[in-house]
């Protein structure tokens, strides 16, 4: 009985030293691949504050605040002035609708103003005006 308690003592498992690398080596990996990740998604680094500026406050999704807070610019050269995107979309559309827009707005108001107020000017206003062209020539001698 004491040479099988002294066998089990000194024999050791060759897979528990493997099982432990392997599941170190796998959560290793793991970490890698996620910081490789992350590292893929975002610049190589922030702007630094000297550079950064910032025009208009807009609702900048999470995911890009540090592509937002980044300027639009080579570094060495000069920019005077930097045009966002969202300013262009804003900018584009308030631009671009414009015509349609009070074409809209007139064709809507025309008829429940836009004619009575013709219809005063002419029947109202314009008679009023030749009746005092008439009275005026009526009383004057020249």
């Amino acid at each position: 009985s004491s040479f099988g308690s002294a066998v089990s003592s000194v024999v050791h498992c060759p897979l528990a030293h493997f099982v432990n690398t392997a599941a170190t080596a796998g959560v290793m990996s793991l970490r890698r691949a996620i910081a490789r990740a992350s590292e893929l998604s975002l610049p190589l680094r922030k702007t630094s504050k000297k550079d950064q500026t910032r025009i208009g406050v807009y609702p900048v999704p999470p995911e890009a605040h540090v592509w937002w807070n980044n300027r639009y610019q080579v570094p060495g050269g000069e920019i005077k002035q930097s045009f966002s995107p969202y300013q262009q979309k804003i900018m584009w559309q308030y631009f671009w609708n414009g015509p349609s827009r009070w074409y809209w707005r007139f064709s809507k108001w025309a008829w429940p103003m836009g004619v009575p107020a013709i219809i005063v000017y002419i029947f109202v206003y314009k008679s009023c005006e030749a009746d005092v062209e008439a009275a005026i020539r009526a009383e004057t001698w020249y």
